[in-house]
């Protein structure tokens, strides 16, 4: 099992180098590229969170990004150096109350995206993990 290391500066203009970086470590698992495409989405929404909402795009603030893949499964970890969030507390962005407002749809997205989704206590941190077997992925909420 591998378990790369990086960090970006919370600049959106390495959300995509760092998304390249992590799916080009598993582009010899054959994935399909439907389950390549939601692993990009979830993984560039997950950074975009980190630079505007926790570090608040303050550029000397990295945000660090560590996977690991092994074992039918990819594990992405994004941390940044905010203060955290009520992660349990995000409304439904689908209900009529919300349909307007801003936020909230990209952690509906990872949420349904991925199979397993994690913050620590403090909520500066997401843990997302897809399964992976032979090109498939196992658990698919779609």
């Amino acid at each position: 099992m591998t378990d790369p290391k990086f960090e970006i500066p919370s600049d959106p203009r390495y959300i995509k180098e760092a998304s390249t970086r992590v799916l080009d470590s598993i582009k010899d698992l054959g994935l399909d590229k439907d389950i390549i495409f939601d692993i990009r989405l979830c993984l560039e929404e997950a950074i975009i969170n980190a630079i505007k909402y926790g570090n608040k795009c303050n550029k000397d603030l990295p945000v660090y990004i560590s996977y690991s893949f092994g074992d039918g499964r990819l594990e992405i970890v994004i941390r940044d150096q905010g203060k955290g969030f009520g992660h349990a507390n995000i409304p439904d962005p689908r209900s009529n109350s919300n349909i307007l407002k801003h936020g909230g749809r990209g952690l509906f997205l990872i949420r349904n995206l991925m199979d397993e989704v994690k913050f620590n206590d403090s909520g500066n941190e997401i843990k997302m993990v897809k399964f992976l077997s032979g090109g498939k992925s196992h658990g698919c909420k779609r």
